[in-house]
């Protein structure tokens, strides 16, 4: 089975190249003039662009479903460390900058 994340992937990658396609094809027939809008050129890049865009959306994943997968870096973390306890030696605020804060919260 294809994993979510890489469904996404393919359907980020049809969804760019799509509109570079398409962007690249009007760039060069209406904006700079190269060739005309109705060459070659033109509309096999429009119509390449235009089939990405088409795929980009086939693949698209509900966000729902793209959120519910369990990301690799959360697990380890939580399995290493116990948890979200808080470490202070990690912090790069100091002692009395934590004071300044557990104050400013009491206020």
């Amino acid at each position: 089975m294809i994993s979510v994340r890489f469904v996404a992937l393919l359907s980020t990658f049809f969804l760019v190249t799509g509109a570079l396609l398409v962007g690249d094809a009007l760039h060069g027939s209406v904006v700079t003039g190269q060739y005309p809008a109705t060459s070659p050129a033109a509309v096999v890049r429009a119509v390449a662009g235009l089939v990405c865009i088409a795929l980009g959306y086939r693949f698209q994943t509900p966000p729902d479903e793209y959120t519910s997968v369990p990301s690799a870096e959360s697990a380890e973390s939580s399995s290493d460390e116990g948890g979200s306890d808080f470490d202070s030696e990690l912090s790069p605020l100091s002692d009395e900058q934590f004071e300044d804060l557990d104050a400013d919260e009491e206020k």
